[in-house]
């Protein structure tokens, strides 16, 4: 009998893969200012775990409403409701 991980990146194996068009980790990716209005995809980086969001939300474009900490609160849709995620500015880039 086979148990079933439930964790929260349970069946990420392919997801949360380095692949090899993810971009480094360099200091201005890490500390990314955004301004509160713009526009974001949440595109989950890897190899950090820190201030990671819900692996769902990966792809998902959302508005910066503001700052809590080093980071940024984002509001995104899930299907009718709006809901606002903390993360960190290395899952952050700007959408165009």
């Amino acid at each position: 009998m086979v148990r079933k991980s439930h964790g929260p990146y349970a069946g990420t194996r392919s997801l949360l893969r380095k692949k090899r068009s993810t971009p480094p980790v360099t200091p201005s990716r890490l500390l990314g200012a955004f301004d509160v209005g713009e526009k974001v995809v949440v595109d989950i980086h890897p190899s950090i775990q820190e201030g990671r969001p819900h692996r769902r939300f990966n792809g998902r474009v959302g508005v910066v409403v503001g700052r809590q900490g080093r980071a940024y609160i984002v509001e995104v849709t899930d299907g009718e409701k709006k809901k606002r995620l903390i993360v960190a500015p290395i899952h952050l880039r700007r959408l165009g």
